[in-house]
């Protein structure tokens, strides 16, 4: 097998797995809308809705931790160089397990593992988060899937290269990153359950907690720029500063959706009857963007390196 098409299979596993964690982030949406206790069992919108994210939710989770899996011993077939044979070499499969490779792998594969015993909990115990105490464990077991996928993306690869203090912020990054993307499924189809009142107080959560992720995407955007791409002359000049750059006007692109949506989509919602539907129309373009975004950052973490790694 060439170099190119263990490239491609490393690309393809690492988009795979990107999604399997955007659904995974998707546990979060469950708290943008619970009824009180007395209205769950009458209120059939916000329990389809619930059951639609876990449904999606699990589908792209399970892709994912296959993906996961499946990237381990193409890690393994590529370092070996001898085939397909390589990805099961034993002495080879022994080495990357033992380095940041098989740690990080493990890290993902009980993420997921975790990811979708909540999302089966909330499929067969629609009532689960009626109760405060239940609110509490779910939150903090989704916190520890949150924590997990997000500090495996510094176990390797260029984040390897940074402080402390960046590292941290990129973890963040990446939590805010992957909870909005997954977020982005579940509010499409909040937008055909929902209606008036319930939806806008959906989207209206959302838009808080967006305020923040934007400020955090942006710290932490900067923050990689300034050490991966040193000058701006190598910003313009590497094929990652290219590539770089057209992820940030991808961002950027979603970062104008959410304004719009902020301030002119999500109060249309109780003012006009089409509301909805341009909001839909408008998520649903936002979620492709998010999904090139993934893979230009597929591609970006796995054939391109920064210009001061090359340096």
């Amino acid at each position: 097998m060439t170099s190119g098409i263990w490239i491609g299979l490393l690309v393809l596993n690492k988009f795979l797995v990107y999604l399997g964690i955007s659904g995974a982030f998707s546990i979060i949406c469950v708290y943008l809308y619970i009824p009180p206790a007395s209205l769950e069992n009458v209120d059939n919108a916000a329990m389809r809705w619930r059951q639609t994210i876990c449904k999606v939710a699990m589908v792209l989770v399970i892709i994912g931790f296959i993906a996961n899996v499946v990237d381990f011993f193409v890690q393994t077939g590529n370092l070996a160089e001898n085939g397909v044979k390589g990805m099961f070499d034993p002495i080879m499969l022994n080495m990357m397990w033992a380095s940041s490779v098989g740690t990080f792998t493990m890290t993902r594969a009980i993420a997921f593992g975790l990811s979708f015993a909540l999302l089966t909990l909330i499929l067969i115990r629609p009532l689960f988060l009626t109760s405060k105490l239940n609110q509490w464990i779910f939150g903090t077991l989704t916190l520890l899937v949150i924590i997990g996928l997000s500090t495996s993306f510094t176990l390797s690869g260029h984040t390897n290269t940074l402080i402390f203090g960046s590292v941290s912020l990129i973890t963040l990054h990446v939590a805010m990153s992957f909870a909005w993307l997954g977020a982005l499924i579940p509010l499409v189809r909040a937008t055909y359950i929902f209606e008036g009142e319930a939806l806008h107080v959906v989207m209206e959560r959302f838009g808080r907690f967006a305020v923040w992720g934007v400020a955090i995407l942006v710290a932490a955007a900067v923050s990689m720029l300034i050490q991966f791409v040193p000058t701006l002359e190598s910003l313009y000049s590497s094929r990652y500063g290219q590539v770089f750059i057209l992820k940030i006007a991808l961002v950027l692109l979603l970062l104008l959706f959410a304004v719009a949506h902020k301030f002119v989509l999500v109060p249309r919602i109780l003012s006009r009857e089409d509301g909805a539907v341009a909001l839909r129309r408008s998520i649903m373009i936002e979620t492709f963007v998010g999904f090139l975004i993934l893979l230009v950052t597929s591609v970006v973490t796995t054939a391109m390196g920064p210009p001061m790694l090359a340096s």
